[in-house]
């Protein structure tokens, strides 16, 4: 009786567990449990257990902690949408003017884009002398002069004073970050240079430590060569770099392709700021790219000066391909008969009668070249309205009027000025700046490119941009 009572315990507990499990057949008289005893009884339900105990240890392992918070439908959906939203505002802000992406960062970051604003208004409440004594303390500008002469190899070094030297012959050029190829360039700079003038020269070389020695030899051995004396004088670019620094935060993120490259932004701009670096003593000065080489006396190119008219400031040849034609393509499909961006020298289907600047008498506004620019400096430095429209709202305002994003430097910015303030600029003729890239010919413009590259007259200098080889 007492084993009838487990057997039937034992029948009970084990169809139940078959059944649930799916283990064993709910059949049990195929294993003649009427026959056993208690301790076979519990003996199959230990095996039992064992069985089940391995089947449960072999189930799937829980997800991790994202797929538990995932694992309803809607919450992936959701997930799916917030990332393909993010994915779209991306590829649109990178593919949006400047102009509007600051309007949508103002949207988010309003305190960020205020600050500036907001920090003026706070100098403003404090006294004049306060201002002065927390205003950042100016880089010390101390270039060092040297003539060099050709029957010497050494080279004298001379006072700030010159030792009573002067020229009214002053270039500037930039050699900074030496190479084999800016080498090559400088060397024929100089050579074409000194090759075509007798001038009682005084060229200032804006460069650093590393190069310094390349340029001091190359001088050298073409002065040499033609008989010269020259008075050279030597800049730091860093501190010249520090001394138009605030010119070049204003203007790199409309007009340079690198807004957040501080040095080489403030070398794009120099132009803008050499008033400030070029001794008070000098007027008249001619900055040149290294790329240049001269076909006739620099003197030459001098005397256009004597040609400017009383409000000019600068002196710019215009640009010889369609580059500005291909960055004012909003401004222009606005205004279709615009004069901005057309060739010097119309073409057929494109008349000058109904432009918004009539200023060059029938002529196109290709804009302007920076690789050969001539300064007074005086002017620049007592012009307040010039001075006025390198403030920050000015900037704005102007790349605002022209849908305008460049990546020339100061290139970029003689272009606005002289199209919105043509009285600024004094309109060097192409002879002067014979550029001779022909990138633009193979990048979408080969059919209208002949019309920019037009230059009539005989060339008196040539410009090797683009690495362009120059004519023999």
């Amino acid at each position: 009786m007492h084993c009838y009572a487990h057997f039937e315990m034992a029948k009970y507990s084990f169809k139940t567990i078959s059944q649930k499990h799916k283990t064993f057949p709910t059949d049990l008289n195929m294993y003649g449990i009427g026959m056993k005893c208690k301790s076979q009884l519990m003996e199959d339900q230990e095996n039992v257990t064992l069985i089940i105990n391995r089947r449960n240890s072999v189930r799937q392992k829980p997800k991790g902690w994202t797929w538990t918070l995932l694992r309803c439908r809607w919450q992936k959906k959701l997930v799916l949408l917030l990332i393909f939203i993010c994915m779209c505002v991306l590829i649109v802000f990178a593919n949006t003017h400047l102009l509007v992406r600051g309007n949508i960062l103002s949207a988010f970051l309003s305190s960020r884009l205020n600050k500036l604003s907001q920090d003026e208004k706070q100098e403003a409440r404090f006294p004049a002398d306060v201002q002065q004594t927390t205003a950042p303390v100016p880089p010390v500008l101390k270039p060092t002069h040297y003539l060099l002469n050709y029957s010497s190899s050494a080279h004298l070094e001379l006072g700030e004073q010159l030792n009573g030297l002067a020229s009214d012959y002053n270039i500037f050029v930039i050699y900074t970050r030496e190479n084999y190829h800016l080498n090559l360039k400088f060397d024929l700079f100089a050579h074409s240079l000194l090759k075509h003038t007798s001038a009682q020269l005084h060229l200032h070389v804006i460069t650093d430590r590393e190069s310094q020695a390349s340029v001091l030899e190359i001088l050298q051995r073409q002065i040499r060569r033609f008989r010269r004396t020259v008075i050279y004088t030597i800049y730091d670019v860093k501190v010249c770099s520090g001394i138009i620094q605030d010119i070049a935060a204003k203007l790199s993120p409309y007009f340079s392709s690198t807004p957040n490259s501080y040095y080489s932004d403030s070398l794009f701009f120099l132009s803008l700021g050499l008033h400030r670096i070029a001794d008070r003593s000098l007027n008249r000065a001619i900055l040149l790219d290294c790329d240049i080489v001269f076909r006739s006396d620099v003197r030459l190119l001098f005397n256009e000066f004597d040609h400017f008219l009383p409000h000019q400031l600068y002196g710019l040849a215009p640009e010889l391909t369609p580059v500005y034609r291909h960055i004012l393509y909003r401004y222009r499909v606005r205004y279709p008969k615009t004069s901005f961006g057309n060739p010097y020298y119309p073409m057929n289907n494109e008349l000058m009668g109904g432009s918004q600047h009539n200023h060059l008498h029938g002529h196109g506004y290709p804009g302007l070249n920076s690789g050969v620019v001539l300064l007074l400096l005086n002017r620049i430095r007592n012009s307040k309205s010039y001075l006025e429209k390198l403030t920050h709202s000015e900037v704005h305002a102007l790349v605002a009027k022209y849908s305008f994003k460049g990546h020339l430097g100061d290139q970029d910015f003689f272009t606005l000025l002289g199209y919105e303030y043509p009285n600024l600029i004094y309109r060097l003729d192409c002879i002067w700046n014979r550029q001779l890239c022909t990138w633009w010919k193979d990048h979408g413009y080969s059919d209208i490119f002949d019309a920019y590259f037009r230059c009539e007259g005989n060339i008196k200098m040539y410009h090797g941009n683009c690495n362009t080889r120059i004519p023999e």
